[in-house]
This record gives C-alpha cells, structure tokens and sequence, in this order.
C-alpha cells in the first residue's frame, strides 16, 4: 500500500493542478462569462454523451484492467489487443445508425426546459466517438500502470482549453454559438495527445488476425464484459440522471448551478480516484495469483486512508463554503446550491471510507453479484430523484445522490463481509470519525470578518494543523504518517 500511496500522490498533484486550472474556470471564468446557462449546456451535452458510453464500450474498458495480465504472455496477445479496440469501434459505427432515433428521447428530456441543450444535441455524436476511443487507449496506459500522464490530459489539459475558449468567448473572438462545437474539438485534440503518449510509452502492437477466437481466455472475457456493461450503463445513470433530470425538470440555468456546487465534491474525491487506478491491476494481479491476503490488506488500507482523507478535505470544503461562494462572480445566481455541496460531498466521503469495496467484487468471483445492486440502486436514484427535485429543487437532487450512495456502499460492505468475510473497519476508523466530528464543531464556531480568501486561510490553518498533528502522533495511519513525513523532508530539506 505505501507503493500506492506514492503512486498515487504523483497522480493526485496531477489531478490538483487540474483542479487549480479548474478552480479558475469555475470560481471566476465559467460564471462570468457564460453563467448558470453555459456551465450547465456544457454539462448536459457531456451527461448526455456519457449516458451512451457504457453500451458502445461494451464493457472493455474495465475488461482489459482485468485481463490484461491473462494475455500479457499469450501468443496472442497482439490479437487480443486489436480485438479489444476494434469491436467497440464497430458498435459505435452501427449507433451511428441508430442515432436519429435517439431524438425522441432527447427532446422528451429537454425541449421544454433545456431549449439550448436540444438545438445542440448532434454534437452529441461526435463526442461519444472521442470518448470511447479516449477510455480504450487509457485503459491500455492504466494496464501498463502508466496513469499520470492520462491524468494530466484529462485533468488538466481538458480544462486548459476549455479556459482557453471561454477566454476567446469574453473577448468576443469567437462566438457562444461555438461552445459545444469547441467543446468537442478540445476533446479531439486530446485524443491525439493520448494515442501517441500511449503508443510510444507501451509499444503496444495491435493484430486483426482471428487465432485467440477458441481461446477460453477470451471467452471468460467477454462474458466479463457483458457484466461490466450492464453494471457500468447502471452506474452511469447513477451519476448523471439527477443532472438530466434538473435539466429537464428545472432548466439549464439550474443545471449549470447543480454543476458547479458538484463541482466541490470533485475535490474530495480526487485522492480516491488517483489511488483506486493503481489499486485495481494490483487487485487485478492479486486475484489472479489467488492473493487474498493482499486484496484483504488493501481494502483495509484504503478504507482507513481514503476515509481520512476524504474526512479532512469534506471539513475544510464545509466550514469555508459560504467564504466560497463569496468569491464567485455573479454569487447571488449560484448561492442556492449551497446544500448541494453538503450532500455531494458526504455521497463522496461515504464512498472513500468504503474502501475499494467495489473493485474487489468487480474482480473477484462474484462479480456477478453487482448487476442485481446495480439494477436495484437505479431504482432508488430515479424514484429519490423523481419525489426530491420537484420538491426541493437542486438540492433534492444531492440529498437522492447521497441516500443512493450510502444504500448502494452497504449492500456492497454486508455482500463483501458475508462472501469473502473481508471488511474494511477497524478501531482507527471509529477514531478518525471521532476527530473529524469534533474538528468540524469546532471549525462551524470560528469566524472573522475579513475578507472570505483570509477567512479561508486562517480558519482553515486554525484546524488543520492541529489536526494532522494529532494524526500524526497518534499514528492512526502508517501510510498517512509515512506520507506526511515525507512531504515535510521535502518542504523543508529539498
């Protein structure tokens, strides 16, 4: 686990100077010069596209993690290869087909209210395309465990143009009408970038030749993969129907305010999802060699890490929000999802203490087990969202997220115990629960009237310096203390 931690601290200072760049877009560029509608017509066209995603990938993306290792030594491995990039290729081709059917959906969705979202829809298509490619090749990368550089394409180099047009939309070089179409040609350049960073650091070879068709591999693979597309449409739709859905119940001025309160709860999340790419080859590996010692001690370990930091990044978020909204341009259009960062962000840090609870059941025998919860936990997302958002707006809409989250994490926490007899708790978990609880009484206890950046700064050095240091020499985390000391030899000796 200290491996991983390391790995992925390089990875998650990749993902914050994203969030520096996006911090940016989002606090002063996005609302000051595209406002609530624009965030939210650039979110809804990528809710929209993703929504396909999960079908047309045919569940390869996550297949190849796991695999990889199995025909890493085959003969075949290059046909492999070519198999797992074409075929998903060739769906997309037949959906492209399909597409005008699709309309009635879209329109259905948001014609009424998201006007703005249905006269740019085609851009839709061509944006799945440049997804599914994306996800294949950083699939390749992540099994190779190359994940800081597909991070820095997605992360940072994402926002960097998005910025970049939004910049030339205030200076009225380019016009508004232009925001989807460049939405679509940023992710096209980013593509490129990925293919050949790919390509050059794997030296990876692709082969349409048919020899590894009566492989058992292979078929173990696909049935794999019809599991993960099934489960993956579901979690997709877990995500991203409650931001359609205010789309089309709200409009698109309230989804783009959904999507910046969101937008904080990316923030927590962060550290998780740098750790949980380098923990799945290794759970991948540790499957495969039947090393359940070590999927045991990395549930644990991730559980206790995740759980904490999380916990610490939710309470600083929490006691600096309304100094944060302050700071946003146009501040009176955006304050009402105030709550949403709340919900969002307790959905975020549920998810974190559980540990990598859903990774061990993706690879390991039961896999299986997931499509049921996953069919179930639609359900609870649509019927929560169906009665919340009508009723309490935007923030019905978290208050669903959260619920379902937590419901969706103890289905998976009690199959897990119960299947395998792992779980990932322990008397360290009770003692940072503890701490952070009475961190965040006490920092909910401090204010100042300066201005919300000093507000920020000092409340927030008022506890988390304190905090860490009562981590530290309790020594509730090796690898947490590890991490820290390490950061302070680098501060202060470098």
């Amino acid at each position: 686990m200290g491996i991983i931690i390391k790995q992925g601290l390089k990875t998650s200072i990749v993902s914050y100077l994203g969030v520096a760049v996006g911090a940016f877009n989002n606090f002063y560029l996005f609302p000051k010069f595209i406002g609530p509608e624009g965030i939210g017509l650039l979110n809804l066209i990528n809710a929209s596209a993703l929504l396909f995603l999960p079908i047309l990938n045919l569940g390869f993306v996550t297949s190849i993690s796991k695999f990889y290792p199995k025909f890493r030594d085959k003969p075949y491995f290059t046909s492999f290869l070519g198999y797992a990039l074409v075929l998903p290729l060739i769906s997309f081709l037949i959906f492209v087909f399909v597409w005008p059917f699709t309309q009635g959906i879209f329109e259905f969705i948001f014609k009424s209210k998201s006007q703005i979202v249905f006269e740019n829809i085609f851009w839709v298509l061509p944006l799945i395309g440049l997804l599914l490619v994306f996800g294949l090749f950083e699939a390749f990368a992540r099994a190779n465990y190359k994940v800081a550089i597909p991070n820095l394409i997605r992360s940072v180099y994402w926002r960097v143009l998005m910025g970049i047009i939004v910049v030339l939309i205030a200076l009225g070089l380019v016009s508004y009408d232009y925001l989807v179409p460049l939405l679509v040609l940023s992710w096209f350049i980013m593509l490129v970038f990925l293919i050949i960073y790919t390509l050059k650091v794997t030296r990876l070879k692709f082969s349409l030749n048919t020899s590894f068709r009566h492989s058992p591999e292979i078929r173990k693979f696909n049935s794999f993969s019809g599991y993960v597309l099934l489960l993956a449409t579901g979690g997709i739709l877990i995500q991203k129907i409650d931001q359609l859905m205010v789309g089309g119940y709200l409009g698109t001025e309230a989804a783009g305010v959904l999507t910046l309160s969101m937008y904080f709860a990316t923030l927590i999340e962060i550290p998780r999802r740098s750790i949980i790419q380098i923990i799945q080859p290794v759970l991948s590996d540790s499957f495969h060699q039947n090393d359940m010692d070590n999927v045991d001690k990395m549930y644990r370990k991730s559980s206790l890490n995740l759980f904490l930091i999380g916990g610490v990044l939710f309470l600083l978020l929490w006691i600096n929000v309304y100094d944060i909204y302050d700071i946003i341009p146009r501040k009176e259009d955006f304050k009402g999802g105030i709550y949403v960062v709340f919900f969002y962000g307790l959905a975020r840090v549920i998810d974190m203490g559980m540990g990598c609870n859903n990774e061990i059941l993706v690879y390991s025998k039961y896999y299986k087990a997931n499509l049921p919860m996953q069919f179930a936990l639609v359900l609870i997302v649509v019927v929560t969202n169906w009665a919340f958002i009508p009723r309490f707006d935007i923030t019905g809409a978290a208050l669903a997220t959260c619920i379902s989250v937590f419901t969706y994490n103890i289905i998976r926490f009690l199959y897990l115990w119960k299947k395998i007899g792992m779980q990932p708790f322990s008397k360290s978990t009770l003692k940072v629960l503890f701490i952070l609880s009475v961190a965040f009484i006490i920092g909910l206890n401090i204010n100042f009237g300066f201005h919300p950046i000093l507000n920020i700064i000092i409340r927030s050095s008022l506890i988390i310096f304190p905090l860490l240091a009562l981590l530290y020499f309790l020594k509730i985390s090796q690898d947490i203390n590890r991490l820290l000391v390490k950061l302070l030899k680098q501060i202060f000796f470098n």
